[in-house]
């Protein structure tokens, strides 16, 4: 069985909110997840594949609490020190460690995932994790890349897919057991490549369990 190698995270975290494209790419998933599933105060959100809370403490706010898991402990350490700093209380973090056996909480309404799910070997088992932790009529919203060339990221080792067809995305939803699914654009990322600027889509895809 070959090793799965994975983007090294942990040596990324400190520097991570650094770069003005990211912070403006998780305002636009926030502002899209506002506009489509309406998070409502006494919603428990779940935030998968969080990083440093980009998206988790834009959507905090408008939510009775929060739970952030990743699977890099350096990323939830920078979202733990900003709680902290904030005085946030109503959000916790759950780190998953992603070569043992794992379960995410349950009882969850609003499920949430930005740029995460192109990192990860097999989506249609995970999607079909997400439904069983979540309440009926509960929503899941992911944001991520949609199908490229594989040029977006600089080094794309270790990474299993080059974003996701409207088609697809949808159909991992619906195999899972997701209804009402559709998907929007959320904003186009903007790149230099071999000295012009590539455009690359950014969708967010909805559905209720």
């Amino acid at each position: 069985m070959t090793q799965h190698i994975r983007p090294d995270f942990d040596s990324r975290a400190s520097q991570w909110d650094n770069l003005p494209r990211r912070v403006a790419l998780a305002r636009a998933v926030v502002e899209a997840i506002i506009a489509e599933a309406d998070p409502q105060p006494g919603m428990r959100m779940l935030d998968y594949g969080a990083g440093t809370g980009l998206v988790t403490l834009g959507l905090l706010p408008l939510v009775r609490e929060a739970i952030a898991v990743d699977s890099s402990r350096g990323m939830l350490e920078q979202l733990e020190t900003k709680a902290k700093e904030a005085g946030i209380t109503n959000l916790q973090t759950c780190f998953i460690d992603l070569d043992s056996e794992w379960h995410l909480p349950q009882g969850i309404d609003l499920l949430v995932s930005s740029m995460t799910m192109h990192h990860v070997p097999e989506p249609a088992p995970l999607m079909a994790h997400f439904k069983e932790c979540m309440n009926p009529g509960a929503q899941l919203c992911i944001a991520d890349l949609e199908l490229e060339d594989g040029s977006f990221h600089d080094d794309a080792t270790g990474i299993p897919h080059k974003g996701f067809s409207v088609k697809d995305m949808e159909g991992y939803f619906r195999e899972a057991g997701f209804v009402d699914v559709r998907t929007v654009l959320v904003i186009a990322v903007k790149k230099e490549r071999e000295g012009a600027i590539q455009e690359y889509p950014v969708n967010l895809t909805i559905g209720k369990a």
